[in-house]
């Protein structure tokens, strides 16, 4: 199973403008069904929000906060990372994961970040009763100069 994450186009425009402060900023990761089609356009998690995965079974309503946040930047590139996420004892069905800040930023109400496609045949990941984890790859979740 490969798994592939992409921009949201908005993302380089909320970067650009300073819409969004990754060293501070409230990162979530969610799990969406496959019952959404995958549109770098969308901007905003309403966008995408009716096709999350149900509450309970391992899974909280707007997905896992991402923690130990970090900026870092050497002289031609920066790179955000942060700690793998997992969902303990998880029983669902889904096919991406949409990384987005969970919070109202300069009048943008939960602006997104990327989508992970988890399974490119693209199919869909079905656990039951497991600790799912994502783990970030080892140069960062982003990169970019």
């Amino acid at each position: 199973m490969a798994s592939t994450f992409e921009l949201f186009h908005s993302f380089r425009q909320y970067i650009a403008d300073g819409t969004i402060d990754l060293d501070s900023a409230d990162v979530y990761l969610a799990l969406v069904t496959s019952s959404y089609t995958k549109n770098l356009a969308n901007t905003i998690w309403a966008n995408i929000s009716a096709n999350e995965v149900a509450n309970g079974s391992g899974y909280t309503t707007n997905g896992a906060n991402l923690t130990s946040n970090d900026v870092t930047y050497s002289t031609t590139t920066a790179t955000f990372d942060a700690a793998d996420v997992t969902f303990s004892s998880l029983t669902k069905t889904f096919r991406f994961g949409v990384v987005y800040i969970n919070a109202t930023v300069n009048s943008i109400v939960k602006p997104l970040i990327g989508v992970i496609l988890f399974d490119s045949t693209p199919a869909d990941v079905t656990v039951s009763g497991v600790d799912f984890t994502v783990t970030w790859n080892a140069s960062g979740i982003i990169t970019w100069s």
